[in-house]
């Protein structure tokens, strides 16, 4: 009898534990394919179901959705979305054995598809690749036209190997995200150096036609290069007047940026300035690195009260514009050559417009209140003294490709002063 009653509650433990390993499997399962949202995006999920519906997205995720929607469900899970945001691509799917390549839109012989992760109200396109796409269609008398993609083809981070795969013909895209490739072109990131768009754009193009190597844009045509207008301190708390100041700032910044910051003994958020607005009226940061125009864009006019200036800048963002090298091989020479005249050190015209557009965003963003005030000189000296390690560690990376890094520091300054007037 006692062996029976033994038994029977052997197999009810052995079914209650396949029921309950049915049970944990299960939610490790749909853990696993339900991964929770990140903080920003779980803001935006209305109905709480773990899932941003296109009615849902804000910022890059309006214009990047169907590239983020890798499963093409109609909504954005978090590994989707922190993907794009990493870098990482979509899983590719087989199809009757194959792995079916992604191409990109289609598009006329006489077109070339120029990939588009900003927004076409910021300054970097109404003042930049706006201009520059209509001087290529005038300058080829129509023959070749510039079209823009309705959202971005791939991640941030990864525009210049989508453009060399030819998944779009033309892209732009942030040295940074390449800095062990792309290395020349990062001279004009460092701090206390050009005053204006324009100068920095022109000379960081020749002092990438003296020193650059040719495996830096291996597979592309570099057609441009930007810097934009010079970068200042914001923040919502206090006038800076000592280097101490900077520590009880909360800073974002992303980039070549992250760096300047941590040595000014702040605390960094690296999220990209676009979501800026969230942060600030969050209470997560109260300070950022931008011009007075990225703070009239991103509308953080609101939040942000002190504009700290330094000479030449606290650093700056490397642009590159490239199209694919088969694709403008593969113009007529007239083509190719018509394109150049309207580009490379001409992109310190359209930077100038950028400029002037700076020259106005200082009056709107001073009239709505911010107040400008320099760093005291023994505060500056001391904030020269933490950034001295940054040209240092540029130079160290030119070297690894063989290029004299003091030596095109020495050659970028020559030119900025030329540019700039001696000043």
């Amino acid at each position: 009898m006692w062996d029976k009653v033994m038994r029977y509650l052997s197999k009810i433990v052995s079914l209650l534990g396949l029921g309950l390993f049915v049970i944990f499997s299960a939610a490790t399962i749909s853990q696993a394919a339900d991964p929770e949202l990140p903080p920003l995006a779980k803001m935006r999920d209305a109905n709480k179901n773990n899932r941003i519906e296109r009615s849902e997205a804000a910022g890059p995720l309006v214009g990047n959705f169907d590239t983020m929607d890798c499963d093409k469900s109609g909504n954005l899970d978090g590994k989707e979305i922190l993907g794009f945001f990493q870098g990482v691509d979509c899983p590719k799917t087989a199809t009757s054995g194959q792995v079916k390549k992604q191409v990109g839109p289609a598009r006329t012989t006489n077109e070339l598809l120029f990939n588009l992760y900003l927004p076409r109200t910021t300054s970097m396109f109404t003042k930049i690749v706006r201009p520059w796409s209509e001087a290529v269609a005038k300058s080829t008398h129509g023959a070749i036209k510039i079209k823009f993609s309705a959202s971005s083809l791939a991640p941030i981070n990864r525009q210049l190997r989508m453009v060399v795969t030819g998944v779009a013909d033309a892209g732009m895209g942030i040295h940074h995200f390449t800095r062990r490739k792309t290395v020349t072109a990062r001279v004009s990131e460092l701090p206390f150096s050009a005053r204006s768009s324009r100068a920095a754009s022109i000379a960081a193009w020749r002092t990438v036609q003296k020193f650059a190597k040719p495996s830096e844009y291996k597979g592309v045509k570099l057609v441009g290069l930007v810097s934009p207008p010079p970068t200042l301190i914001f923040n919502s708390k206090k006038v800076i007047k000592s280097i101490r100041g900077f520590r009880s700032l909360k800073v974002l910044a992303v980039g070549s940026l992250v760096q300047p910051a941590k040595l000014m003994g702040s605390a960094v958020v690296t999220i990209p300035l676009p979501f800026a607005y969230e942060q600030f009226s969050r209470g997560v940061v109260d300070g950022t690195f931008s011009n007075f125009g990225g703070i009239l864009e991103f509308r953080l006019v609101k939040f942000v009260k002190f504009a700290t200036p330094v000479p030449g800048g606290v650093g700056n963002t490397s642009i590159f514009l490239v199209i694919n090298k088969k694709k403008f091989d593969g113009l007529v020479a007239s083509q190719r050559e018509a394109i150049m005249r309207i580009s490379g050190e001409k992109f310190g015209d359209y930077s100038a417009g950028w400029d002037k557009n700076e020259k106005a965003a200082v009056i709107k963003a001073k009239a709505a209140g911010i107040i400008e005030i320099p760093l005291p000189a023994k505060a500056l000296q001391d904030l020269s003294i933490r950034w001295s390690a940054i040209e240092p560690k540029w130079i160290a990376d030119a070297a690894k490709l063989g290029i004299d890094g003091k030596a095109a520091v020495a050659f970028y300054r020559r030119e900025l002063a030329k540019l700039e007037g001696g000043k």
